[in-house]
């Protein structure tokens, strides 16, 4: 069994996948939008990160943020009624361009959508009141100061019907957004400040195994190990026993499924950030001892995540190695979404990181897909086999959103007008 397989009885199975899906779908709701990261091994492929709050828009082409426009305003309208102004409220990287690249296409998708919008933000950090920032392009970007009254954050004369969050919240939700009147979307509470990739994963996993059984394979193909490990502080050394333990028995697990398919090859697992994003708070180890013993750059990378923020719980992960690579370097394919519905995706690709590391992180690289067919795609993205199994891509990217969806759900956090469901 390979991936190629498995994209073969996906489409053997489609009508019955495509029915589960929207059986699942009926039971939720979505974040407005979405990324997912995967991983395809070529003797698997999952996805390993899912985030409710994006950045990267300026990595799509542009005939993918056409179609998010029109994705978007359907999915507004659908959800939100008669909205004209939107207001994005953005994270606070006033040195990142290529962040700021990224409000730059965001805003340009949300205005072709055929909203007036507007980038603003109630951070103290912004004392003017319109502060402008290069982008990596060299574009101005405008982010405003807003200001709070009767319930509603507006800034001078644009008055928005809708928030739109750009902002993962690691550091907790601004008190400023509590209580208005206006929707916002994605929802605060879907912050890293109370979110868990363990809950989502667990979610995913179970997602996976109903997936699994319709296409009549092994979950574990499409789905990593995953474990949990609470109270843990690696500055000080507390709770990294029950980690190091937690990595023993998970890479058995994983030589156990390698030497049932014949994989020659050392399994390894990620300790991952429980709340983690930007690629932070992340370590490959191949046993619990290397974890028992990281050395004091490591330990102080587990010590804390974005913004400063302590790490008091990982997930231990199995790592899931990629096969794919772009101009000889290894990558990974990124799945953006709205709502429920696929956006599109670009290939992240790093010239100093090994196939079993993490590839979200400082010097990491991107390449625009933009094709519809496989076939088409420049000889200079070599998947595995020479083949990208995009309809794999898309349908596990799907399935993450239904996690993400089923989490939303779970926290009572779907918009008034689908809460019914």
């Amino acid at each position: 069994m390979d991936v190629e397989e498995l994209e073969k009885k996906l489409a053997e199975g489609y009508s019955s996948v495509e029915a589960w899906i929207r059986k699942h779908a009926e039971r939720v709701c979505f974040p407005i939008y979405s990324s997912v990261d995967l991983r395809d091994a070529g003797f698997k492929i999952s996805a390993i990160d899912a985030n409710i709050f994006p950045a990267g828009f300026n990595n799509l082409c542009d005939s993918f943020l056409d179609k998010g426009a029109k994705l978007l305003r359907e999915c507004v309208l659908a959800t939100y009624g008669n909205v004209e102004r939107i207001l994005i409220y953005p994270e606070s990287h006033t040195r990142n361009k290529y962040y700021l690249q990224n409000l730059c296409m965001l805003q340009s998708m949300v205005e072709r959508a055929g909203f007036a919008v507007l980038i603003g933000t109630m951070d103290p950090k912004f004392r003017d009141d319109i502060t402008e920032l290069d982008a990596s392009s060299g574009k101005k970007v405008r982010i405003h100061k807003l200001a709070a009254e009767n319930r509603r954050l507006h800034s001078e004369d644009f008055d928005p019907d809708l928030i739109l969050i750009n902002n993962d919240f690691s550091d907790g939700r601004p008190s400023g957004l509590v209580g208005l009147e206006q929707p916002v979307t994605p929802p605060p509470e879907m912050g890293w400040y109370l979110r868990s990739k363990w809950e989502h994963f667990q979610i995913y996993d179970s997602l996976i195994r109903e997936f699994a059984e319709i296409l009549e394979v092994d979950p574990w193909l499409l789905s990593p190990l995953t474990d949990f490990a609470s109270d843990v502080d690696f500055k000080d050394g507390r709770g990294i026993e029950r980690v190091a333990s937690s990595v023993d028995v998970l890479l058995e697990r994983v030589a156990a499924k390698y030497r049932e398919y014949g994989i020659d090859r050392k399994p390894l697992a990620f300790i991952k950030d429980d709340a983690g994003t930007y690629g932070m708070g992340i370590v490959v180890v191949d046993s619990g001892e290397e974890a028992l013993n990281l050395n004091r750059s490591q330990r102080n990378k587990m010590s804390r995540g974005k913004s400063g923020s302590g790490i008091r719980a990982v997930v231990v992960q199995e790592c899931i190695p990629t096969a794919d690579y772009f101009n000889g370097h290894p990558g990974e394919p990124v799945v953006y979404m709205i709502a429920d519905q696929v956006l599109g995706g670009f290939f992240r690709y790093s010239e100093n990181k090994s196939e079993t590391e993490s590839l979200n992180a400082p010097g990491t690289q991107f390449a625009k897909l933009c094709l519809a067919e496989g076939d088409d795609i420049d000889e200079v993205l070599a998947c595995y086999h020479g083949h990208c199994s995009f309809a794999l891509y898309y349908t596990i990217a799907r399935i993450s959103c239904l996690a993400m969806g089923q989490e939303m759900k779970r926290r009572e956090l779907c918009p008034p007008a689908i809460v019914g469901k």
